[in-house]
């Protein structure tokens, strides 16, 4: 096989891609001629959006095996020539393995191709093991055990089988920048949230099936950052949120780790948001529509939000208009903050007078929060009322 770490795509990055949107498969066809009337057939795959053509037709340019198909939607890339498997696909995960629950398909998928090589699928029991051992291997899958014993049935087996025990890595090497390169371009987002408020929000995303959710608590060691929840659609949720971990953490590894797939452009926006958001710049009418024009449509063309993007432009607008009339009023004429001999009593005379009267209910615990009143984000003062 060809040095891959020669060029834009490593081993570790395609089995990061294969981490997230990878299939290992072995499907069973009934075939009339054959002696035990069952065809086993070996495929690797990985599935895309359709803007992720071009990354497919380099890694099967590389590669040197598979072929591309396409519909609407989605490109995939597969392998199902056992030869090439074997001396293509196989080194390729054995030198940069997968991890958790994809790691355990692929060592089943392994273990199918090896015995195939060994011409075990042409004996009875040799097939009824392959049946045994991979029907389920998936755990997506919509395979029943009623569906496996019948396959068993139709090639006349009725003995007991049990499963062997995958002999698993005692440890892996720790995961690195280009798995997590791979990963991101197959289960990664990044996302922008607008809220109806004014306030925008920030994230960067892995999902994983539950099976994988270690996958994820390593990237929370890599990164030193982010939490990892538990989703209820049998998958779990990698999500970086703070600001600050973003911009000096995040976005400075994929600024050196370039993605290279549609990710590329989220990223692009993504990061010039978090820079805007870091100079405050949402605070200005100005800065508020660069952002939403920016990044409102970023994802899905914005489809699944609940305000169009000009929904969202006039109601921003109309709350800068009036927080520029809040602006306006009079301020205190007292200087509270040199003249302070009783916090609480002061803060009290604060509140009573424009246009601080309207937020008594924030509580104050110490000096500094004076402040934090005095500079008041007139878009938050504007929610409180």
């Amino acid at each position: 096989m060809k040095n891959l770490l020669n060029l834009k795509f490593s081993p570790s990055y395609l089995s990061g891609f294969t981490q997230a949107d990878g299939n290992f498969y072995i499907g069973f066809q009934k075939v009339n001629n054959l002696s035990l009337g069952l065809r086993v057939s070996p495929k690797f795959s990985l599935s895309q959006h359709i803007s992720a053509k071009p990354l497919f037709e380099d890694i099967k340019s590389e590669l040197g095996v598979g072929f591309i198909n396409t519909n609407r939607n989605e490109v995939n890339y597969s392998v199902n020539s056992l030869p090439q498997i074997k001396n293509k696909i196989l080194p390729l995960f054995d030198d940069a393995p997968l991890r958790a629950g994809k790691l355990e398909s692929y060592l089943t998928f392994k273990q199918v191709v090896n015995m195939m090589e060994n011409k075990e699928h042409l004996t009875k029991e040799g097939l009824a093991n392959i049946i045994n051992m991979s029907y389920f291997m998936n755990t997506a899958s919509s395979r029943t055990e009623e569906n496996k014993q019948a396959l068993l049935r139709s090639i006349g087996y009725e003995g007991n089988l049990t499963i062997e025990e995958l002999t698993i890595p005692a440890s892996l090497p720790p995961m690195n920048s280009d798995f997590i390169r791979g990963l991101t371009d197959g289960d990664g987002s990044f996302f922008i949230g607008f809220h109806s408020n004014g306030r925008i929000t920030t994230s960067y995303t892995v999902i994983q099936e539950s099976s994988c959710r270690n996958v994820l608590e390593e990237l929370v060691e890599y990164f030193g950052c982010g939490k990892v929840y538990d989703l209820k659609s049998k998958s779990s949720r990698f999500q970086v949120e703070n600001l600050d971990d973003i911009c000096n953490k995040i976005i400075p590894h994929f600024k050196e780790n370039v993605l290279l797939t549609e990710k590329k452009t989220h990223f692009d926006l993504f990061s010039k948001v978090c820079e805007l958001l870091q100079n405050k710049s949402h605070k200005t009418e100005e800065g508020m529509m660069e952002i939403i024009n920016l990044a409102y449509n970023m994802n899905k063309d914005g489809k699944g939000r609940k305000l169009n993007k000009e929904e969202y432009i006039n109601l921003m607008e109309s709350k800068f208009k009036s927080s520029t009339k809040l602006i306006g009023l009079s301020e205190p004429e007292n200087n509270y903050y040199s003249e302070v001999t009783n916090f609480d009593d002061t803060c009290n005379g604060i509140m009573d007078e424009p246009p601080y009267a309207a937020i008594k209910d924030i509580e104050l615990s110490d000096k500094s929060k004076i402040e934090t009143l005095l500079n008041l984000d007139m878009l938050d003062l504007i929610d409180k009322t």
